[in-house]
């Protein structure tokens, strides 16, 4: 009887005791809860006051002061990123400063601890991600022009109208002749092109948003200035991962309006080469069709106007400057206007541009570079993108080149 009893009792103190580990399990578990809870509401708040900010500051595109490139939160990431890049290279090592950068990296890139700042893998939001690429419109002219068509994947193909069917009048109970439109498939292959920022280490936390203005035009602008000389100047070559831009395009194919020979220097071109460089485009593109040349160029454009021909140049029109009604847009990649020899040169574009597509695949990625520049002392930060241009019309833009000789 009394070792029954004490069975019972023994097996009551076992179940307690079951009870009370699982209650500190439930407590555990519900203490970590709680902390992620916490944690969430904070990350929560953050992102309350930022769009709480973006709704005062007029919402959706950012309001840019005189001077400024990006937003000042856009430019506070950039800033903060070269902050962090400094981190993981070691060039805050002796920086009284130290904490109050770390600080203000992991404040603005959303990181927790100290040791996160070493990893490199901090993608641009995307949020950020449109002002940078706004930056790049805004600097460059191929992008501005062209057709931007985003790639699912690596590799893409798009149809290209070959030949057109030619519609007609069909007798009465006569059979429908079959009108079959000839394509070809142009293919997109998206190649990495980019570059490293170097940026001295001696910084301050003070200067994050300034460091970040600079970041982001520095990035635009070269992103905008290779997309430029891909689009109008590519060769073919390996230089150019065997891309052909406009001018060796319309080269290649044809089509193109060259001067006469011993005609090999830019001020030989003649008003005439403007306007038989029209007759070489499809006459579907010269709607929208424009001239494409550099800035320089207006010096020989102004001297087209005379009394015999009056003013076929207007140098201010309601949309800018135009010849005999054509708009002049200005490139500053292709080549300068001068009085020196430049055999086969492609001195000027025209047709329609929005024929020639930009193929863009992913975002602009921004990251920390693991690069230390020991002999400079520097910090460095990748910018890479993905992109490639192809024509998906073959008569919509023709050149004007110089003579071979």
């Amino acid at each position: 009887m009394e070792n029954t009893i004490v069975e019972e009792f023994r097996t009551g103190l076992k179940e307690i005791k079951s009870g009370v580990e699982l209650t500190k399990n439930d407590i555990r578990t519900t203490a970590e809860s709680i902390k992620s809870l916490q944690e969430d509401t904070t990350q929560l708040r953050g992102d309350l006051d930022r769009l709480r900010r973006q709704q005062l500051n007029g919402g959706g595109k950012p309001k840019l002061r005189a001077g400024e490139a990006v937003s000042e939160e856009c430019a506070r990431w950039f800033g903060a990123l070269a902050f962090a890049g400094a981190e993981v290279q070691g060039k805050l090592q002796g920086n009284p400063r130290r904490d109050a950068i770390t600080h203000i990296a992991r404040e603005v890139l959303g990181l927790e601890t100290r040791s996160a700042i070493t990893s490199t893998d901090i993608p641009l939001p995307i949020v950020y991600v449109g002002e940078v690429t706004e930056l790049v419109y805004k600097y460059g002219q191929f992008r501005k022009y062209a057709t931007v068509y985003p790639m699912s994947v690596g590799t893409v193909k798009l149809p290209q109208l070959k030949t057109s069917p030619a519609f007609g009048f069909i007798n009465q109970s006569a059979s429908i002749p079959e009108k079959s439109p000839q394509i070809n498939f142009v293919t997109f292959t998206a190649q990495k092109a980019g570059g490293i920022v170097r940026i001295p280490s001696e910084i301050d936390e003070d200067a994050v948003v300034p460091l970040g203005q600079f970041i982001a035009r520095y990035v635009a602008r070269e992103t905008a200035r290779w997309e430029d000389t891909v689009g109008y100047l590519a060769d073919g070559t390996g230089t150019y991962n065997n891309i052909s831009g406009i001018g060796k395009y319309a080269v290649t194919g044809g089509l193109v309006q060259q001067t006469a020979t011993t005609k090999t220097k830019p001020s030989d071109l003649t008003i005439a080469d403007f306007r038989n460089v029209r007759a070489k485009v499809n006459g579907a593109a010269l709607f929208n069709s424009a001239y494409y040349c550099h800035p320089s160029m207006e010096a020989l454009l102004v001297a087209f106007n005379t009394s015999a021909t009056v003013t076929p140049y207007i140098a201010n029109g309601p949309g800018g400057p135009t010849l005999d009604g054509f708009p002049v847009r200005w490139v500053g990649v292709l080549p300068v206007y001068d009085q020196n020899a430049h055999v086969n040169q492609v001195q000027a574009l025209f047709g329609d541009h929005s024929f020639w597509f930009l193929g863009e695949r992913s975002m602009l990625s921004v990251e920390i570079s693991r690069d230390v520049y020991f002999t400079t002392d520097e910090i460095g930060i990748r910018a890479l993108e993905r992109f490639d241009v192809e024509a998906m019309a073959t008569d919509a833009m023709a050149a004007i080149q110089l003579a071979a000789s």
